[in-house]
C-alpha cells in the first residue's frame, strides 16, 4: 500500500492513544473537589509530547500532496460508495439531533432561570444559539456535499453548503475560550481549542477547493491533526467515565459539544481516506 493513503490509519490511532493518554490524565491528573492540576502527571505529559510528534509528522507527510495543488474538488472528493453515503447522513443526523438538543436545553434553561435580572444568563446564552443552528445546518451540509461527491459534481448552492462547518468549528473555539479564557489551567481545555483550531482549519480547506485554488497537503494536515485531536477529546473522557470517572464532570452542553465533534472528526477522517487515496491516483493518472 502506499505510504501516503497510510495517513488516515495513522492519525486514527494516534487519536485513539491520545484518548487513552486524556483519559487517564483526567483520571488521575486533578485533585478531587478543587480540580487543580497535579504537577508532573505522565499521562499528560506523555500526551503533550504526543500532540507534538503528530502535528509536527503530519506536516511533514502532509508535504508529499503539495504539488498536486489546484486539483479539483471533484476529483479529489468523488465517491460513490453507498457506505460513504450512509455514513455522511449518520454524522450529520448526530450534528443535527445534538444541535436541536442545544436549543432546546437553552431555551428551557433560559426559561426556568429567568434569564437573570442583570441579564447575565441572557449574555450567556446568546452565543450557543448560532453554535447550535449552525450544527443544525451543518448536517444539511454533510448530506449535500455526500449527495454531490456521489454524483461527481458540485454546483454553485452546493458550494456554499461547503462553507457552513468552518462557521460551526469557529462559533465552538468561540464558545470554548469564552467559557474557559478566565481559567488558569489551561490544561483542563488547551485540547479543546486546539481541536477546534484544527475543525475550523480542516473545513476551511475543503470549502478551498472550490472557492481558491485548492491545495490538497492543507487539508490533508488539518484534517488529520482535527481528527487526532477530536479523538483524544471525545475518547479521552469515554475512557475516563470508564475508569471510574474525574473530578471535572462535563455538563450537557460539553456533552453536546462533544457529540458535534465526534460526528464532524468521523466525516472528516471519511473524506481523508477518500482524499488521500484520490490523490495518490491522480498522481499516476493526471
Amino acid at each position: 500500500m502506499h505510504a501516503k493513503r497510510m495517513i488516515p490509519l495513522a492519525a486514527a490511532a494516534a487519536g485513539v492513544l491520545g484518548a487513552v493518554l486524556r483519559g487517564l490524565n483526567l483520571h488521575t491528573g486533578y485533585e478531587e473537589g478543587t480540580c487543580l492540576p497535579i504537577p508532573g502527571n505522565l499521562p499528560q505529559i506523555l500526551l503533550i509530547a504526543l500532540s507534538v510528534v503528530v502535528a509536527i509528522g503530519m506536516l511533514a507527510w502532509s508535504r508529499a500532496f503539495a504539488p498536486q495543488r489546484g486539483v479539483s474538488f471533484e476529483r479529489t472528493f468523488g465517491c460513490r460508495t453507498t457506505g460513504y453515503k450512509m455514513l455522511a447522513a449518520v454524522t450529520g443526523l448526530a450534528m443535527g439531533v445534538a444541535g436541536a438538543a442545544g436549543l432546546f436545553t437553552l431555551v428551557t434553561g433560559g426559561i426556568q432561570s429567568g434569564f437573570s435580572s442583570e441579564g447575565k444568563q441572557l449574555l450567556d446564552f446568546i452565543p450557543l444559539v448560532p453554535l447550535w443552528l449552525l450544527a443544525i445546518l451543518t448536517m444539511v451540509s454533510f448530506i449535500m456535499t455526500a449527495s454531490a461527491q456521489s454524483r461527481g459534481s458540485i454546483n454553485e448552492g452546493g458550494a456554499f453548503f461547503t462553507i457552513i462547518p468552518m462557521f460551526w468549528a469557529c462559533f465552538d473555539l468561540i464558545i470554548t475560550f469564552k467559557d474557559n479564557g478566565a481559567s488558569p489551567f489551561v490544561s483542563l481545555y488547551a485540547f479543546e481549542l486546539f481541536a477546534a483550531i484544527a475543525l475550523v482549519f480542516a473545513f476551511y480547506a475543503i470549502a478551498g477547493f472550490l472557492y481558491s485554488t485548492s491545495n490538497p497537503a492543507r487539508f490533508v494536515f488539518t484534517a488529520a491533526v482535527g481528527v487526532f485531536f477530536s479523538f483524544t477529546c471525545v475518547g479521552g473522557y469515554l475512557v475516563c467515565w470508564l475508569l471510574g470517572g474525574s473530578p471535572v464532570e462535563l455538563g450537557a452542553e460539553a456533552m453536546l459539544r462533544y457529540v458535534c465533534f465526534a460526528a464532524a472528526s468521523v466525516y472528516l477522517l471519511a473524506n481523508l481516506v477518500i482524499a488521500t487515496r484520490s490523490l495518490v491516483k491522480e498522481k499516476y493518472t493526471a
